[in-house]
């Protein structure tokens, strides 16, 4: 993969926080089978998922995988700039490419799943409320864990342009339009 150096994001900690605020990957086999569900992170990049036996993908887990993460994203207008140029698509992406290893169980990662989400909710919600436990959901899915062999990330955010452009094309993006996009404008901000 070619990331401009400008776009870079080499620190793994970058890397893990772009993962855990834009938690919900897509994976993807070599014969092209894809599937997108929520993930944890564990150490360094390693990703912690599930995937249900129905879906096509899950006949692929055991060979290798490539995860997509993606942050904020956004069209930017060539005529944002102040000189004529062409237009753009800024993006924050991290890519992790491993082979899955699969849990004899799927039932401690769901739980875990879901108990990491509903933390954030007043009233969190559990598998304890259903009658088994979510056993027959777990029965249902494969859960597996994505150990990094490779990663890249790219945080593709005008950093390449002069300071009075960037300022530029943040205010477009924090106007009323149809590309306006607070998060990217703010993401840009913080680049």
């Amino acid at each position: 993969m070619r990331i401009k150096n400008a776009f870079r994001v080499a620190d793994v900690t970058a890397a893990r926080e772009i993962v855990r605020a834009h938690a919900l990957g897509t994976f993807v086999t070599p014969d092209l089978q894809i599937t997108r569900m929520p993930c944890l992170l564990e150490e360094e990049l390693t990703i912690v998922s599930h995937v249900a036996h129905a879906d096509p993908f899950c006949a692929a887990l055991g060979g290798p995988l490539l995860a997509i993460f993606s942050g904020p994203q956004g069209y930017i207008s060539a005529s944002w700039y102040e000189q004529d140029t062409i237009p753009t698509w800024n993006n924050v992406t991290v890519y992790v490419r491993g082979t899955a290893e699969c849990f004899d169980d799927a039932l401690p990662t769901l739980r875990r799943t879901v108990d990491h989400f509903e933390a954030a909710v007043q009233r969190p919600w559990s598998l304890d409320r259903l009658e088994d436990g979510g056993r027959a959901m777990a029965d249902k899915v494969t859960a597996f864990r994505l150990r990094p062999e490779a990663w890249w990330a790219e945080a593709k955010l005008s950093q390449d342009k002069p300071a009075d452009e960037r300022a530029r094309l943040i205010a477009a993006l924090q106007a009323p339009g149809p590309y306006q996009d607070a998060a990217l404008a703010e993401a840009m901000r913080q680049a």
